[in-house]
């Protein structure tokens, strides 16, 4: 046994210590002992299962609604005959509005002396009434929720019917889908010509 106290180095172990010094670089963190895992709590354990039930539950009733859909409120007796009659008489003034620029800027003519300009903004004229025209007339519809609703029906069709005419003339439609179309809108009018008497 050495002779060397316990609480002195050997020369053996300071030479070692001096030919192999240990550096720590300036930069490097120190070591972190990790901190225990925490358990999940019951509160989050449970809320992926609470979650799943909420959007089951959201997804039935959109579902219910789409094919169970609720009467209009004019049908259900949730507004008066008078508030009836004037949504009736707004929506009627305001198909007959939109009929009439439609009429208008489809029958327009180029000028003699208009050139491509001017047959561009007669074209331009027509495509806008049609999808400006069919927008009004459904949005109309929409702050009306008191309009009887065969007349809702057929006024919010013939305003997707218009925007769809004039998306077609913008898109360079065939004439045979856009004659389809026109039949079909002038059919609407008819409706709802008979309605608004």
């Amino acid at each position: 046994m050495s002779e060397t106290p316990e609480h002195e180095h050997s020369s053996a172990t300071t030479e070692f210590a001096e030919a192999n010094p240990v550096t720590t670089p300036a930069h490097a963190a120190p070591t972190i002992s990790p901190a225990p895992v925490a358990q999940p709590s019951r509160v989050s354990r449970w809320l992926p299962l609470v979650a799943l039930v909420i959007a089951l539950l959201a997804v039935a009733g959109a579902a219910y609604g789409y094919f169970f859909p609720n009467e209009s409120a004019a049908a259900a007796g949730k507004y008066s005959d008078q508030q009836v009659k004037d949504a009736k008489k707004h929506i009627c003034e305001t198909f007959k509005i939109v009929d009439r620029a439609v009429v208008r800027n489809s029958h327009l003519k180029n000028p003699d002396n208009g050139g491509p300009i001017g047959a561009l903004s007669v074209a331009t004229a027509q495509r806008f009434a049609f999808y400006d025209g069919g927008d009004f007339l459904r949005d109309r519809v929409a702050s009306e929720p008191a309009t009887p609703k065969d007349l809702a029906d057929d006024a919010n069709t013939l305003g997707t019917q218009l925007e769809e005419l004039s998306i077609g003339y913008l898109a360079g439609a065939q004439d045979f889908a856009q004659d389809e179309l026109r039949q079909n809108l002038d059919d609407k009018i008819k409706k709802i010509v008979e309605i608004c008497k």
